[in-house]
């Protein structure tokens, strides 16, 4: 059986050579494996010290620890560094390759990576050798002989310019600028010949626009989305993302119904009306406002972001979906940022409100995913490391942590994290679980205990349990986990009510969490001090430091 792709694309480089190779160098240490790097945007600088850094490449001094391909030039200033003729093609040095003016790359495995090279022309004077016209575009369109009915689409596009008005209908750029910004020729460019995945940089901004559609439902036989990311200069002091890694199959590979699968953000193509630069394209009058969280702020607060195995997965499982009316999507309108702590790349860590301790925080996936049955492998490796560090965090404050999950009348996964006084025994805590089970009653008042089963601590409950089936999970310090399987009423207050025994929190007036609600400025005072707290800790806030 075929696998997929694992790929990685990085922003604007801008001769920080050391800084990105670097960073991924570090991402192969710990395991991860990528087959390239693409790189969109300003790849050399201007600088000195990024000319002697090109040297080491360019000597052989340094490799590059990735087959590596670039763009062309995006300025006169950088045309020293490519041949003359720039229409095909050559290696710069070992494992790093100018794809050309414009053309389509294909792999061995059959992805098919389309490319133009640097800005639009103007329309008036000569046309420059780092810039492209219409009929650049035109050239790639009709190598793929994109009026062919049997033609689908390819997998991947990669420019420097953004799109003109690619961010209509859909969610807001951090940057008002960015809403007028781009080419019309890059947007009819990619939609004449339908990408999967769109990659572009320039605007000093990371941006991921929600799926679009490519064909007019009711009038058109469904298609496939394209996803429309640009990224930010490698290594930018707001801490934006610049590196993006995903994993995709070739279309080629894929079955008709995987591949047209509509994720439920799927928005009309902002590129409906002819885009061409005597017809723009439509205007953004119909673009929705709403606030899309940005992942390497990166997605997020500004704070740093690690990049920890961030495979955007094909979109029949896992495509990173958005609800923008959850309470905690992270882009969603309703979600109160001022609780949030941590922001990874796939994950992130938020106070509960009206938390048991001031510290009583929640870890939860950024993408709209109901319940740790259905989050993708990367995702539950990042929800992982925040649990492990949070666990460090507790300890060397010298006490203890335990996790739950309730998969149960919610319908986005929040595994809660709650620190225990350090003399507390995992024994004691499990028989009140125990207990709490056994004494349960239904709506009528009628004995219903709940059963609870000890799990093998390396259980993985994806093996044990359905996607989509409720149920309660308990992970105590000692590595010990309780599971109940919910087939009926079940008390929403359960892992609360246990944990406010007697024996354990002695907290009986805190079991309703609407009872320990505090003030917005309190909120806020007590995100702050635990981030602090957790500063140490915190992987995300390390990985650029290390680059």
């Amino acid at each position: 059986m075929d696998s997929p792709l694992k790929l990685l694309v990085c922003g604007d480089v801008q001769g920080k050579f050391n800084v990105i190779f670097s960073r991924i160098e570090k991402l192969l240490k710990k395991g991860n494996k990528f087959d390239m790097l693409l790189c969109v945007g300003d790849f050399f600088g201007d600088g000195v010290v990024s000319k002697n850094a090109w040297q080491e490449y360019k000597s052989g001094a340094k490799l590059p620890p990735l087959p590596t391909y670039i763009l062309g030039p995006n300025s006169i200033q950088q045309l020293s560094h490519f041949e003359e003729n720039q229409d095909a093609g050559f290696e710069l040095c070992e494992n790093i390759t100018f794809l050309g003016k414009k053309g389509l790359f294909t792999t061995s495995t059959g992805l098919r990576i389309a490319y133009l090279s640097g800005c639009e022309s103007p329309d008036v004077g000569p046309k420059q050798p780092h810039c492209f016209t219409a009929g650049d575009a035109q050239t790639i369109t009709a190598s793929l002989d994109t009026s062919n009915a049997e033609f689908k689409g390819v997998d991947i596009l990669i420019t420097s310019v953004w799109p003109k008005n690619v961010t209509s209908y859909g969610n807001p750029p951090i940057s008002d600028n960015c809403k007028s910004c781009g080419s019309p020729i890059v947007a009819q460019l990619c939609k004449d010949i339908r990408p999967r995945y769109h990659f572009a940089a320039l605007e000093g901004i990371h941006y991921e626009r929600v799926p679009f559609r490519n064909h007019t439902v009711l009038a058109e036989n469904a298609r496939h989305v394209t996803r429309f990311i640009a990224l930010a200069p490698v290594g930018n002091t707001s801490k934006q993302k610049y590196l993006y890694a995903f994993s995709i199959m070739p279309m080629v590979k894929m079955n008709a119904a995987e591949l047209i699968q509509q994720p439920p953000d799927t928005t009309e193509s902002p590129f409906k009306v002819q885009t061409s630069k005597t017809t723009p394209a439509n205007s953004n009058n119909g673009e929705i406002n709403q606030y899309r969280w940005n992942m390497d702020q990166p997605q997020g607060n500004n704070r740093k972001r690690k990049s920890n195995n961030n495979f955007n997965n094909p979109p029949r499982k896992q495509s990173r979906p958005q609800d923008w009316s959850c309470w905690f999507c992270l882009g969603g309108e309703k979600v109160e940022k001022h609780l949030v702590a941590s922001v990874g790349e796939l994950c992130y860590v938020a106070l509960a409100k009206g938390g048991l301790t001031w510290d009583h925080v929640l870890v939860l996936p950024i993408a709209h995913h109901p319940s740790s049955l259905d989050l993708p492998d990367d995702t539950v490796e990042e929800a992982k490391k925040y649990k492990q560090a949070l666990v460090k965090a507790f300890k060397e404050d010298g006490r203890s942590c335990i996790f739950f999950e309730r998969c149960y009348r919610t319908d986005h996964m929040q595994i809660q994290a709650i620190p225990l006084p350090k003399d507390t025994d995992c024994e004691t805590v499990k028989k009140e679980f125990f207990k709490l089970a056994e004494s349960h009653t239904d709506r009528q008042g009628k004995p219903a205990p709940l059963e609870l089963t000890e799990l093998p601590k390396q259980t993985d409950l994806k093996q044990i349990l359905p996607a989509g089936c409720p149920f309660f999970h308990v992970e105590l310090p000692d590595g010990s986990r309780l599971l109940h399987r919910i087939q009926r009423y079940f008390p929403l207050q359960f892992g609360r009510e246990a944990l406010c025994s007697s024996s354990i929190l002695n907290m009986r007036d805190r079991v309703d969490w609407r009872s320990c609600m505090t003030s917005r400025d309190q909120e806020t005072d007590a995100a702050k001090r635990f981030r602090s707290f957790f500063e140490k800790h915190d992987f995300t806030a390390d990985d650029e430091d290390d680059v």
